[in-house]
């Protein structure tokens, strides 16, 4: 099977010829002893869910111009960056810092601290609530070219705006989360407009000559369960406007794939519920709760479970190379059975670190990982 096949195969819970395997090297590790070998692996086996462009959301669904000031640079210390969205609401300003090491040296480049974020206060909660939305762009010719130059070597998947995982992602931690409760009329204000506008947008993809059924991302609900929610707060701001949007997904012949890092694991049903098609990472113990011979029980027919290997562990002297074998192992078997799961890792793509040392040890894991699933997943 080509890996396109391979992973749809799994995605209708049949078992292709082995376990489809997702894994990317990190830009970062370029130059980092293996890191040809895992590229590759990545360019010509791996079975990855490849980005292609599609929508246009724009900032928070709004047409916006974004600009990056330096409002302040201390050679061989740091930048602090001025972010500005223009917007027919007004301006949003978010300002960072950067580190040297990460804009120049050995550390990540997107890596940075936050010192003000785009949502600080009520007001700009309201403007945005507020905004005149219209239905968003798409791309047909981008989408299509995407999609052939993916090809056989994946499934193509383009991005989804999603209303409250993008507002607290965005907003003063300090103050989003109380919004919820302080500002509950106008957080509901804010989300039914979004989805009306989305679900107005994916309306309007009906009858276009896509190249292939679309599969949509989102990067939001580790935003959106313990520590930070509540299932009685996800059922009340998450719940019924992503089914709602999950329904229309659905009615057009696309699918959700969500990406959520942390505690999914109790969460996994109504997800389901709620019409995800697909959720990945799966963190197990210490982080996030999930059990895969669990989950497979759960939801196993009903969502394709992909992750499971711990990849922030490579990075630990404790943690000995040797030990992936037995992680790609026991994710397979518990995993495998029946379709429904890719081997993933869960802690992004390898090769990752804030020193040469952890790429290093990265890429070696990973290299052990693809060693392993050549022996077991097949």
């Amino acid at each position: 099977m080509d890996s396109k096949t391979r992973l749809l195969t799994a995605w209708r819970f049949e078992e292709p010829d082995r376990v489809p395997c997702e894994m990317r090297l990190s830009p970062s590790a370029a130059g980092i002893p293996g890191a040809d070998k895992i590229l590759e692996f990545q360019e010509n086996e791996a079975d990855n869910f490849m980005g292609v462009p599609g929508f246009d959301w724009g900032f928070m669904g709004l047409d916006s111009t974004y600009r990056e000031d330096v409002i302040e640079d201390v050679p061989g210390r740091f930048k602090r960056m001025l972010k500005t969205h223009s917007t027919a609401a007004g301006e949003f300003t978010a300002i960072t810092k950067h580190d040297y090491e990460d804009l120049y040296g050995e550390g990540d480049p997107n890596d940075f601290h936050w010192e003000k974020r785009f949502f600080e206060t009520v007001e700009d909660l309201k403007r945005i609530t507020l905004a005149d939305r219209q239905r968003r762009s798409f791309d047909v010719e981008k989408y299509n070219r995407g999609c052939a130059d993916v090809g056989t070597r994946g499934v193509p998947m383009t991005g989804l705006f999603h209303p409250l995982g993008t507002l607290v992602r965005n907003s003063n931690m300090n103050e989003v989360y109380a919004w919820l409760m302080t500002e509950e009329k106008l957080v509901l204000e804010f989300l039914q407009c979004c989805t009306e506008q989305i679900c107005d947008s994916l309306r309007a993809l009906q009858g276009k000559a896509l190249a292939d059924p679309p599969v949509f991302k989102t990067w939001a609900l580790e935003m959106l369960i313990p520590p930070w929610l509540g299932k009685e707060q996800f059922n009340k701001f998450v719940f019924p406007f992503d089914k709602r949007i999950n329904e229309t997904i659905h009615a057009i012949g696309g699918r959700h794939n969500a990406h959520s890092h942390g505690n999914t694991g109790d969460f996994l049903e109504l997800f389901a519920d709620m019409g995800i098609d697909a959720v990945e990472p799966l963190e197990p113990p210490p982080y996030g709760d999930n059990n895969l011979a669990r989950a497979k029980q759960q939801v196993g027919k009903r969502m394709l479970l992909c992750g499971n290997i711990v990849s922030q562990a490579f990075y630990m002297d404790s943690f000995k190379i040797g030990d992936v074998r037995e992680l790609v192992k026991r994710a397979i078997a518990e995993g495998a059975p029946g379709g429904g799961f890719t081997l993933r890792t869960t802690g992004g793509a390898v090769g990752g670190g804030k020193s040469r040392d952890q790429r290093i040890k990265s890429i070696q894991c990973g290299l052990a990982m693809i060693e392993a699933w050549r022996e077991l997943g097949s």
